[in-house]
């Protein structure tokens, strides 16, 4: 019977639009961006006063600083607090409110039930180059839409994607697909190769530079005596710690079908939510000339330059 059912329903107009919805993609807003020191800034309008704010796909929530707040005119959340954790362990902060909220003219509102615009407060380091940064702009309010990056011409294009799978791009020239996991919140975990490693990786845009992180270690035998000899530095990032991290070169890394030859990337002991063996960050997107970040259809495209 209901087998029936469904070969009647399948006969009947308007249904087939249901059961295969069209793919519509509507822009909705184009900017330019910065890239300073691995940093990804673009243009928001908070308050009605400009800023700018790290675009940050590894983060699960929308951060701006202290001294942002009071620039920008923010109202301080006497109830609600937020409990984040970056690589420098798990740090708790209050929340500000802001009035309005926009990226090349598009109102933002955060993914959720409410849809609100609220932001946590919180210390960020600085790029360096005389460029402060105001905040970041994470998942909870990026998840909205599908990003589109002109990386030659720094140019950031908004989507609004539904009813899309599979090479749905409006893009002439080859480009490549990789399919992501979403774990939690919206957060893209793309599959990877790593000297013959398979690992997973979280796509960061807000980390400036790729890391191997310590599940990525573990798997791949990295002990602090193989990595004694590499060159050192300090992990910076949301958090009060600040974690050693080794410069390492590894024979290939491959992310869908394209190969890295003798990729150098940090290492570094830490962990992040989710769980990943690694981090792909803004310097992956700077060796691309097109790359399309689907929130929608959870897949990432790329053309190589």
């Amino acid at each position: 019977m209901r087998l029936l059912l469904l070969i009647v329903l399948a006969g009947l107009p308007g249904w087939q639009g249901i059961a295969h919805a069209a793919c519509e993609l509507q822009e909705r807003a184009a900017v330019s961006f910065t890239l300073i020191n691995g940093h990804l800034l673009v243009p928001l309008t908070v308050n009605g006063i400009a800023a700018s704010f790290v675009l940050d796909t590894g983060a699960e929530r929308s951060l701006v600083t202290p001294a942002a707040v009071r620039r920008l005119d923010l109202a301080l959340d006497q109830w609600v607090g937020t409990t984040m954790r970056g690589v420098g362990g798990v740090v708790e902060h209050q929340n500000a409110d802001p009035r309005s909220l926009s990226l090349g003219g598009v109102a933002l509102r955060r993914r959720t039930i409410t849809h609100d615009t609220s932001l946590t407060v919180g210390a960020l380091p600085e790029p360096g180059a005389g460029a402060p940064i105001d905040g970041l702009l994470g998942r909870d309010f990026l998840s909205v839409f599908d990003l589109q990056f002109d990386m030659a011409a720094h140019r950031l294009t908004l989507f609004h994607v539904q009813g899309c799978r599979g090479r749905f791009l409006p893009w002439t020239q080859p480009y490549a697909v990789v399919p992501a996991d979403t774990p939690m919140v919206h957060a893209l975990i793309l599959p990877i190769t790593l000297d013959a490693h398979r690992l997973t990786a979280l796509l960061d845009t807000g980390a400036s530079e790729s890391m191997v992180t310590l599940p990525g270690m573990i798997r791949l035998g990295l002990t602090p005596a193989l990595l004694a000899g590499d060159p050192a530095a300090t992990v910076r990032g949301i958090g009060r710690q600040a974690p050693e991290m080794r410069r390492h070169r590894f024979a290939s890394l491959q992310i869908g079908s394209e190969t890295l030859r003798n990729p150098v990337l940090w290492v570094a002991p830490v962990r992040v939510v989710p769980i990943v063996d690694a981090l792909l960050g803004a310097d992956w997107l700077a060796m691309q000339r097109r790359v399309w970040i689907s929130f929608a259809a959870s897949q990432v495209f790329f053309v190589r330059r």
